[in-house]
């Protein structure tokens, strides 16, 4: 059975990469300035297909905030935009909760969207590079 790609409502020239229906990922718990956090990212063959970031108790604003962000990054990688462009637009924000992580490979954020950034960076293998957003 082969799977093809569909063309997408908004842009009907564009297509849209279907969700793998397995994938490799990895799950990562952490906790920002005492908030405690779970972030999986998944990956199909040669790019990034999924992630969840989970943060604050079930039904909270912030979980609600990176419940709709973890879709829109999903939604866009299933669409075909680049992890560089997420990252850029991610890293570097500054909000609370920010500081120690927890995690040695990510060790302190400015931010759950810098946190974010800087693991889709390694997971996508882009850390050590500057990566700036698009004129588009």
């Amino acid at each position: 059975m082969t799977v093809k790609e569909q063309p997408t409502m908004a842009d009907p020239g564009r297509t849209r990469m279907p969700a793998p229906r397995r994938t490799a990922g990895t799950t990562t718990e952490f906790v920002l300035d005492g908030t405690p956090g779970r972030l999986v990212i998944a990956a199909a063959p040669g790019r990034l297909a999924h992630v969840e970031l989970h943060v604050g108790k079930h039904g909270s604003t912030v979980a609600g905030l990176t419940d709709a962000l973890s879709a829109a990054i999903t939604t866009g990688l299933r669409a075909g935009a680049p992890v560089s462009e997420f990252v850029a637009e991610l890293q570097h924000t500054r909000y609370a909760p920010a500081g120690r992580t927890g995690d040695p490979e990510v060790p302190e954020a400015t931010s759950l969207g810098d946190y974010l950034a800087r693991r889709l960076a390694r997971a996508s293998d882009l850390r050590g590079r500057r990566v700036e957003p698009s004129d588009n």
